[in-house]
């Protein structure tokens, strides 16, 4: 049994381990949020640096607006769309590179490079992709399913621009499901085709349950990159036409960038907090556990 002065020193030397790791949360992370929330209580004029209370003015102010909830409509859509895409491609594709004998370095490195690339220029190809009439999607897909000029449009910029968002991600869903199926024991699967067991049914009951924790960490940052989407969208439609592609990053950059209203982007900022806060926890408490679980069992 361990002396009270051993667990004292155990205790301590705890502390001191985590300690560093602490601080950097506290300066980088808790800091900056509980600033958020402070300047959403002033108006503030970065010119002159005067602070104003105004109290809850701010939240009157913009949480009632049509533009904040037309931004929140928009960036939930743009999640459901590209948070599907990216999850479901990634796997797909992991599994295809995972079953090839040769060149799955080639298109590991492939399917990377997006990731590696500057998502901003990027988006400026993309752009020239889009462009109505000569671009390569209105020359191609364009002219099968009758639909052109997709950015310029109230009801295709959205979606165009969730199509470069599930790309972009594409590339670390692919790396990390890799990483989860190299962890897959062989010998589970062996076992369960001398049992007879299909391709599918050794998918459904040996691989997916052993992808649990991998699928619950890239599902978390697919959608944490979604819900806080900016670059694609301010490069390639800027939240237009009509603030149809609007999202919550694009209108906290207009009201605290383009319009210095540095209390309405904080409300904005705080919404956007909330959400991100909320749906993490959603998943992390829901069908995120038993994921986890069935992959660590």
């Amino acid at each position: 049994m361990k002396r009270p002065s051993q667990r004292r020193r155990e205790h301590a030397l705890g502390w001191v381990l985590i300690g560093p790791a602490m601080l950097l949360m506290g300066v980088f992370v808790l800091a900056p949020m509980l600033l958020v929330f402070v300047l959403t209580l002033f108006d503030y004029d970065p010119f002159d640096q005067a602070f104003q209370f105004v109290g809850l003015r701010n939240f009157q102010r913009v949480l009632p607006s049509q533009e904040l909830w037309g931004a929140t409509v928009n960036t939930i859509v743009y999640t459901a769309i590209t948070v599907p895409l990216t999850v479901g491609g990634g796997l797909v594709v992991a599994l295809l590179i995972h079953g090839v004998s040769r060149g799955a370095g080639f298109w590991r490195s492939a399917y990377f490079l997006p990731v590696a690339a500057t998502l901003t220029a990027m988006a400026v190809v993309w752009r020239f992709m889009f462009y109505p009439d000569s671009g390569l999607v209105d020359t191609t897909a364009g002219q099968l399913f009758g639909l052109r000029d997709w950015l310029d449009s109230t009801t295709l910029a959205l979606p165009a621009v969730a199509v470069v968002g599930s790309w972009a991600g594409l590339g670390s869903a692919v790396i990390l499901f890799l990483a989860g199926l190299s962890a897959v024991p062989a010998h589970l699967h062996e076992v369960a085709a001398l049992d007879g067991a299909g391709a599918w049914h050794r998918f459904w009951s040996v691989t997916w349950p052993a992808l649990g924790p991998a699928t619950v960490f890239v599902l978390v940052l697919t959608m944490r990159d979604a819900l806080r989407v900016f670059d694609q969208v301010r490069v390639m439609t800027d939240g237009g036409p009509l603030n149809s592609s609007q999202t919550l990053s694009v209108l906290l950059w207009q009201r605290g960038i383009k319009f210095l209203d540095i209390g309405g982007s904080s409300v904005v900022n705080l919404v956007l907090l909330v959400i991100l806060l909320g749906a993490t926890l959603v998943q992390l408490g829901t069908f995120g556990r038993r994921w986890e679980a069935a992959g660590t069992r």
